[in-house]
C-alpha cells in the first residue's frame, strides 16, 4: 500500500516552517524528483541540529518509506504524529505502514486507537479491517467494513475487501454485491472483473450442485463475461489467463 503524494501539498502550504524552511523546502523538491535518499539527508540533518518539526519527520517517514526502510519510516511518522496528534492523515498513513508491514496484533491495537480517535475516517476502518481479515475475524471485519460505508465515502478497495469475506465465509450472493458495486466504481480494475468472475464461478457450482440448472446457466455465462473483461484489461496476467481457460471449459 503505497502512501499518499497528495501529503506533500499540506506540508507544502504550512506556514509553521521557520528557521529551516530553505532546507525544508530543498527536501521536498528532492522528494517531488525521485531523490528520496537526499530528501532523508537533508531532513535527518535539520532533525540532528534541533530544527526538527512535524513537517521535518513526516516527510523524513515518506522518504523512508519511498526506500523501503520501514523500521526507520514507522519511526519517524511516529515522531511526526508526537507533534501532531491530532493529524488524521497522518494517523492513517502510519496504520497504512503497520499493516502494509503485517505488525499483527500492534497493528490492531493501533487500528482500534485511531478508530475511536477518528470514528468517521472511512480509511482507517478499512486498514482496521484489514487487519482483522488477516487475522482471520472475517466476520469482525466486516463490523468494521459497515461501519466505513456508513461514515465515509464507499470505495472500490472497501467493496473488494468485504468481497474476498464473504466468499471466503461462502456467502457467494453477498459477495458478487459487493464485488458488482466495486466494478461499477472502478470499471477498468482487472482484478475485479477476475475476482467476480470467480464468485460467479462458486455460484454456478453452486446452483448446478442443487440442480437449479437455469439460474447455474445464468451464472455460468455471466463468470465467462466478466473474465472475458477481466482479459481485455489485463492481457498478461497469466492468473486472469488461467481463470478464464478453466471457465470457458465449463459446459451448461
Amino acid at each position: 500500500m503505497n502512501l499518499l503524494f497528495s501529503i506533500l501539498f499540506f506540508l507544502v502550504l504550512n506556514l509553521t516552517i521557520v528557521a529551516q524552511s530553505n532546507s525544508y523546502f530543498q527536501a521536498v523538491e528532492e522528494y517531488k524528483i525521485g531523490n528520496y535518499q537526499r530528501s532523508s539527508e537533508i531532513l535527518n540533518k535539520l532533525n540532528e541540529e534541533g530544527k526538527g518539526s512535524f513537517e521535518t519527520f513526516a516527510l523524513l517517514g515518506y522518504s523512508l518509506d519511498k526506500m523501503n526502510e520501514m523500521e526507520a519510516s514507522i519511526s519517524a511518522i511516529s515522531e511526526a504524529r508526537k507533534r501532531n496528534p491530532v493529524n488524521e492523515k497522518l494517523a492513517e498513513d502510519l496504520l497504512a505502514l503497520y499493516t502494509k508491514n503485517k505488525k499483527g496484533k500492534l497493528s490492531i491495537e493501533l487500528a482500534e486507537k485511531f478508530v475511536s480517535m477518528f470514528p468517521n475516517n472511512g480509511a482507517i476502518r478499512y486498514l482496521y479491517a484489514v487487519n482483522l481479515q488477516q487475522k482471520g475475524a472475517g466476520k469482525l471485519a466486516l463490523t468494521q467494513i459497515e461501519k466505513a460505508k456508513a461514515f465515509a465515502s464507499v470505495d472500490a478497495r472497501t467493496l473488494e475487501l468485504e468481497g474476498k469475506i464473504y466468499y471466503q465465509l461462502r456467502y457467494f450472493d453477498k459477495a458478487e454485491m459487493s464485488l458488482k458495486w466495486a466494478t461499477s466504481i472502478e470499471p477498468n480494475t482487472a482484478s475485479l472483473w477476475n475476482n467476480l468472475g470467480l464468485v460467479q464461478e462458486s455460484l454456478y457450482k453452486q446452483f448446478a450442485k442443487l440442480g437449479k440448472k437455469t439460474e447455474a446457466d445464468s451464472y455460468l455465462n455471466e463468470a465467462k463475461q466478466s473474465l472475458e473483461k477481466a482479459m481485455e484489461l489485463d492481457t498478461n496476467s497469466e492468473l486472469i489467463k488461467e481463470n478464464s481457460k478453466r471457465i470457458r471449459s465449463l459446459n451448461p
